[in-house]
Parts: structure tokens; sequence; C-alpha cells
């Protein structure tokens, strides 16, 4: 793919589903009018990607739509349709890509604290019809030991899922050390989804030669993550 390095999410899915993560070499801005030519050659390396893909509006919300849709205004989506690409971007936050075992359909997610806390994933799993078990992967994002927020945000999620608590360590001056991943592995237990893969070295803020970090560097670059059925 014109030597540009992209991940291939280390799954078991169904031969008809295709995905792809993107890192920092594949340049894509969070504006889709801030394209430059560097990364339009970027998006033209995945051929159909361009034409295929429906770039969403991410507003840290718990909504979901369903594609083809002229709705723009989501943090997740999901299609039933074949060469249609669901992607989120992301640089600290979590993507989550998802299928079933029979390959009927894809989404994928985009979970900051604020969307993970208010519901995104729930919103997006019980709008599904599954035609077997769910599978999900979840690509990069900031680990527990770099993500620090102030005590308001664990009481968000508390007074949504006072399960999370298992979710947040202890910093000093009143902080905690949020793990998204584990906040989002229980509310996926919860909806009885097992199948669940992680990416090794996920850390967005730690590894600044692979990914982009908003946190980091407090700049608009973002990856993507991309799923399709063909």
């Amino acid at each position: 793919m014109n030597n540009l390095k992209i991940i291939k999410p280390d799954w078991v899915v169904p031969s008809n589903v295709y995905a792809l993560q993107t890192v920092r070499n594949f340049n894509l801005k969070k504006k889709s009018n801030h394209t430059s030519k560097k990364e339009l050659s970027n998006r033209y390396g995945l051929k159909f990607l361009n034409s295929n893909e429906i770039i969403l509006n991410q507003m840290h919300s718990n909504i979901s739509i369903e594609l083809p849709s002229s709705e723009r205004n989501a943090d997740a989506a999901y299609t039933t349709k074949k060469k249609v690409i669901c992607s989120v971007r992301t640089a600290d936050c979590m993507p989550l890509l998802m299928t079933d075992e029979e390959g009927s359909f894809v989404s994928a997610m985009h979970a900051g604290w604020r969307g993970l806390s208010s519901g995104i994933i729930e919103n997006t799993v019980k709008k599904i019809n599954f035609k077997g078990e769910p599978i999900i992967w979840i690509g990069p994002h900031i680990s527990q030991e770099s993500f620090e927020v102030g005590g308001e945000v664990k009481d968000i999620f508390l007074k949504n899922d006072p399960t999370t608590e298992v979710a947040f360590d202890h910093g000093a001056n009143g902080k905690y050390f949020l793990s998204m991943r584990r906040a989002a592995q229980i509310k996926l237990q919860k909806l009885g989804i097992k199948n669940i893969s992680f990416m090794k070295d996920f850390c967005t803020y730690s590894n600044p030669e692979q990914f982009f970090s908003y946190r980091r560097d407090a700049s608009s670059e973002r990856m993507t993550s991309l799923i399709w059925i063909e």
C-alpha cells in the first residue's frame, strides 16, 4: 500500500470483513476540509477509501447511526451493506471495531471518556441485530498510566455505571488514573460480549514514533480505524 505502515487488527473474523488501523505516517487531520496533498496521497493508498469512507462529525457523544445515511453528527456507525466503510478518528480516545461471527455487519466506535461514560458502546450494541456472537477489537488509545483525570470524571462514570469504579486508580491531589480499556471491557461484558481483542503496545501517549496523541502534542493529527464488508 504505497509503503504506508498500516496495522491489521489481530483478531479472528469472517473472511468478508476487512479492518485497518492507520498510524503516524498516514496523516489525516481532525477535520476533513484540512486535507493536504500529502493527505490526499495517503488516502489514495487505500484505493476505494476516498469515495467509500463516510467521515463522521465526532462530538464526544453517545450517538450511533446506521450507514448509509446523510447524517454525520455521531461518534459511532454501523452497516450491513458491502463496501460501506465505517471509520472513526482518534488520537488518545479509544477506537472500537465490531462485527459478528457471521460477518453480518460492521461497526466503528469513537469512545473518549465522555462517550464511554454516557453509553456510546451500549447505544451501538443495542441497535444491532446480531446473527452470530459479537467480536470486538480495541485499538490504540491513551493508557491508564498516562491518563490522569479529575474527580469529576470519576463521578460521571459512577453516576452512570457504578461498576466502572475498578477502572480508576488513585493519583495525587484528588486526581485519578482512568483505564478506558477496563471501563470498556466492563461495559462489553455486561452486554454479553466476551470475544474482545486488544492491541499490544497500544498507548498513544507513550509511543510518539507510532501514534499521534492530543494530550502529548495538542495537534490536530488523528489516526483512523476503518472496517467494511467485502
